[in-house]
C-alpha cells in the first residue's frame, strides 16, 4: 500500500475517529486505526471498540492498494508534527512497518495486520425490517445537547443511562431522566409513516455531537436495526448498540396542570443562582426558592461557612412558596434553552416543576421542557 493525503485531510481523518478506539482492550488492535484503500482516488479510516464503530471516507491519492492498522494516539502525535505538506504512507507488507514521509521528515511505525481488526460494518447496511429516518443535522444536535446531560451518569447499561427516541407521527421525542430530573425535546421529521421507540447510549450521542461539529452535513440519515443503530453521513458511518429494555412511561410523570406560573428572564435567574450557589453545600447541592409577593428570593445557607441570598423582581400573585431544587439540575436546563424568558410551572414544595422557553405558544413551549423534582428541607 501507498499513499499521498494533504495533511490537514489526514489529520482531520484521525480526529474523527480516534475517540473510538479502545485503549484498555483486551485486543491491542482495538487501540489502532484500520487505513485502507477503497478506490483509486479514496481511503477509509475505521476505529471500533467492539460498542461503537466509525468509518470516514478521504480524499487520497492512491499508488498501490493495501490495508493496516496503525496506533492512533502516536499517528495523532507524529501528524501533529509534521508540516503543511503532503504525507506519503508506504506500507512494507511483509513486516507491517509503514514508512511516513512529509518533506524531510520520516517516520516508520510498526503496524498491527488488518487480517486482525475485527469487521464490525455489513456489508449491505440495511435489511428487512430496518428502519430509516433522516434528519437535519442542527436540530438532531440540538436535541442532545437538550437531553444527554440528564441520564444516569452510574448505571452503565440501564436504560437510564440513555436518551429514549420515540418517533410518532412525523414528531422525534428525545427524552432523559435520571429519576431526579426529566427532559423532553420534540422535533419534527419526516418519518415516512414510521413509528419506533429505542433507546440510545448517551455516549452514543455525545460523539454524533461531536462528528455534526467536525462536518458539513446538514442532513443525517439514521438505520435502526433490532439491536443497533447507524449514523449516515456524506463521508463518516457510526454505528452503535442500542439499550435494551422498556423506558419508564415519561409521559404519565408530566404534571399536565401545574396552578402556579412564573416568567422570569433567563439570563438574570442564570446569574443570581450562580452568585448564591457560592455559598452552597457541595455535597447536596441545594438552593431554595421562596416566591411571594411579585419577588424571588433564591437562598442557600451552608451551617460550617454561611450563607447567600439574590432578588428577582416578578409578576407573582399566588400563595407563598417555598421550594428547594438541586441548582444544577435548574442550570443545565436554562443554559440548554435559547428563550428570553423562562417559565416556571408549579404545584407544591413536592410536586414536580416544569422549566420551559417562554413562546409565542404552548405547543412552541413544550417542545422542549424540564421537569425537576423539589428537595424536601426543613423550613
Amino acid at each position: 500500500m501507498e499513499i499521498v493525503l494533504n495533511k490537514e485531510e489526514f489529520l482531520n481523518g484521525i480526529k474523527v475517529v480516534k475517540n473510538i478506539t479502545s485503549s484498555k482492550g483486551v485486543q491491542p488492535v482495538l487501540s489502532n486505526i484500520l487505513i485502507e484503500t477503497i478506490s483509486n482516488d479514496r481511503v477509509r479510516f475505521l476505529a471500533t471498540d467492539l460498542n461503537l464503530s466509525i468509518s470516514i471516507k478521504l480524499k487520497a491519492e492512491v499508488v498501490s492498494e493495501g490495508r493496516i492498522t496503525l496506533s492512533a494516539k502516536t499517528l495523532e502525535e507524529i501528524t501533529n508534527k509534521l508540516p503543511d505538506k503532503p504525507i506519503v504512507l508506504k506500507l512494507n507488507e511483509e513486516t507491517n512497518v509503514v514508512t511516513i514521509s512529509c518533506g524531510k521528515t520520516k517516520f516508520e511505525l510498526i503496524g498491527i495486520s488488518a487480517e486482525e481488526y475485527p469487521k464490525v460494518f455489513d456489508d449491505n447496511q440495511t435489511a428487512e425490517g430496518d428502519k430509516e429516518f433522516e434528519i437535519n443535522t442542527g436540530l438532531l444536535n440540538k436535541g442532545i445537547k437538550q437531553t444527554a446531560f440528564s441520564t444516569a451518569q452510574n448505571e452503565t447499561g440501564s436504560v437510564l443511562s440513555g436518551v429514549c427516541f420515540n418517533i410518532n407521527s412525523n414528531i422525534l421525542e428525545m427524552v432523559a431522566t435520571d429519576g431526579n430530573r426529566l427532559t423532553r425535546s420534540r422535533k419534527e421529521i419526516n418519518s415516512k409513516g414510521e413509528d419506533i421507540i429505542f433507546i440510545s447510549p448517551a455516549r452514543t450521542l455525545v460523539e454524533v455531537s461531536r462528528i455534526i461539529s467536525m462536518v458539513k452535513d446538514e442532513r443525517v440519515k439514521f438505520i435502526v436495526k433490532r439491536n443497533k443503530i447507524i449514523f449516515e453521513f456524506d463521508d463518516v458511518t457510526f454505528q452503535s448498540r442500542l439499550i435494551e429494555g422498556t423506558y419508564p412511561k415519561y409521559q404519565q410523570l408530566i404534571p399536565v396542570t401545574n396552578e402556579k406560573t412564573v416568567s422570569i428572564v433567563r439570563e438574570e435567574l442564570i446569574q443570581a443562582i450562580e452568585r448564591v450557589s457560592v455559598m452552597v453545600n457541595e455535597r447536596t447541592n441545594i438552593v431554595k426558592f421562596n416566591f411571594e409577593n411579585n419577588s424571588l428570593e433564591i437562598s442557600t445557607d451552608t451551617p460550617e461557612s454561611g450563607s447567600g441570598k439574590d432578588f428577582l423582581d416578578i409578576s407573582y400573585e399566588y400563595e407563598n412558596l417555598l421550594i428547594a431544587f438541586n441548582y444544577r439540575y435548574i442550570l443545565d436546563s436554562l443554559k440548554n434553552m435559547d428563550s428570553k424568558n423562562v417559565k416556571i410551572e408549579m404545584s407544591t414544595n413536592l410536586s414536580a416543576s416544569i422549566f420551559k422557553p417562554e413562546g409565542e405558544s404552548e405547543e412552541e413551549e413544550n417542545n422542549y421542557i424540564c421537569l425537576v423534582m423539589p428537595v424536601q428541607v426543613r423550613q
